[in-house]
């Protein structure tokens, strides 16, 4: 009764509580913090690309693919932002030190 499809949710689960405690043991190292502001934003205009040519291949209606691709533009956009921030933030530190 019970397939891999029906616990696919557990193992979902699973794997996000494991990153996020690894997460949580090493984010205070600055290379870390920048390592994964700059995968999630990589994730994200990969997602644009692959919506991009669903909507070419006609696998997608074209404004779905649109506000599905702006949403993820978005979303790099604040990551990268927030990369561009945090090393202004540090180079500041060090500075006044």
């Amino acid at each position: 009764m019970l397939g891999l499809h029906d616990i696919q949710y557990l193992y979902e689960f699973i794997f996000w509580l494991i990153t996020f405690l690894i997460l949580r043991i090493v984010w205070h190292k600055p290379a870390v913090r920048l390592a994964y502001g700059y995968v999630v934003a990589g994730f994200n205009l990969f997602a644009i690309i692959m919506y991009t040519l669903s909507s070419v291949s006609g696998q997608m209606s074209g404004l779905d693919a649109f506000s599905f691709g702006f949403l993820h533009a978005m979303v790099s956009i604040v990551m990268l932002t927030l990369i561009h921030k945090e090393i202004k933030i540090d180079k500041r530190k060090k500075v006044l030190k």
